[in-house]
């Protein structure tokens, strides 16, 4: 008797005997994606620099990073920098060659150093961006938006993604007579199954049934509430996109 599955993707598919050792139940089973999403407002802005100068005297170019640090250094404190969250490398010293005529010429002693800087508000960071004085010399390497709270947001957004399997779990169930019975694993890592279900395949709209699909999750309140308290700030900072997914594998039977 050959064996199935249900996909929470609607896909009514034999078992193959090429399934990974382990990883598939050879009794019955659904495998269910479930997911959510939140639209946050960033509370943490950061900035990254790095300072580089090259000369033929090598103590020319350390002076002339050294003082270009101290100097981004101040305006970080003036701007309210968050301290704990500034990170300065230290200096890196290398020779610096460039090619001329498919040979290798040396141009002097590149003196570099970075540092990563994070601000509590977007004024912070505007103000700083707009004292730094960027050059060859002085380079803004990249600014981020950040969530202070994202490990608790992550871990919310988990549990919403768990019950929003669980629910979708229960209707295609019952869609096909069937009854949950136990559950087999759970994963945020997408499954790669020799019967073809893989990673970059859940969202294909080919292989969906709009009957079957699982249900949206519920809206994250906690999201919502955040707008709320800051109804323009998602037009001054933009905001940020966090998402979470669960692959659960349920026993089930008629």
């Amino acid at each position: 008797m050959s064996r199935w599955i249900l996909l929470a993707a609607a896909l009514l598919l034999p078992l193959s005997g090429l399934a990974q050792v382990n990883t598939i139940p050879s009794a019955p089973h659904l495998l269910v994606k479930g997911h959510a999403e939140g639209h946050y407002i960033p509370d943490r802005f950061s900035v990254e620099l790095r300072v580089v100068e090259t000369d033929m005297v090598p103590d020319k170019a350390r002076t002339l990073v050294e003082q270009h640090m101290q100097q981004i250094f101040t305006s970080l404190q003036k701007n309210h920098a968050i301290r704990q969250r500034t990170i300065a490398s230290s200096l890196q010293i290398n020779p610096d060659v460039e090619y001329r005529d498919q040979r290798s010429v040396f141009i002097g002693t590149t003196v570099s150093r970075t540092v990563h800087a994070t601000f509590s508000s977007l004024d912070g960071l505007r103000g700083f961006l707009t004292q730094l004085q960027a050059s060859e010399t002085v380079q803004v390497i990249g600014t981020k938006a950040e969530r202070s709270d994202i490990d608790k947001i992550r871990l919310a957004l988990r549990q919403r993604a768990m019950a929003n399997s669980r629910q979708a779990a229960k209707e295609i169930a019952a869609s096909y007579g069937m009854t949950i019975v136990g559950i087999y694993s759970v994963s945020e890592v997408a499954p790669n199954f020799a019967y073809g279900i893989q990673a970059g395949t859940w969202e294909n709209p080919d292989a969906r049934d709009a009957m079957f699909a699982p249900p949206a999750p519920p809206p994250d309140m906690a999201a919502q509430a955040d707008y709320n308290r800051h109804p323009d700030a998602d037009l001054r900072a933009g905001t940020i996109d966090v998402q979470r997914n669960i692959y659960a594998i349920y026993l089930i039977k008629p």
